[in-house]
């Protein structure tokens, strides 16, 4: 699969680097309770959605740097 990040969203999942797409995917919905942006909340949901339906070897793949 060619998932294509944005520049915000590769931004976002660089915040919450870890290991595995899992733990990616599981900090970012912890996080969810507390933005109140609604921008935000619309990217985090996003960039989820697109890392479920990736698999772990993709993830592992990516070469994702974070953008000023």
């Amino acid at each position: 699969m060619d998932t294509r990040f944005t520049v915000e969203e590769s931004n976002l999942i660089c915040i919450f680097a870890r290991e595995s797409r899992s733990e990616v995917i599981e900090d970012i919905e912890r996080a969810l309770p507390y933005l109140e942006d609604t921008d935000m909340l619309e990217l985090s949901g996003r960039v989820i959605g697109k890392l479920r339906d990736m698999t772990d070897e993709e993830f592992e793949q990516l070469e994702l740097t974070e953008a000023e």
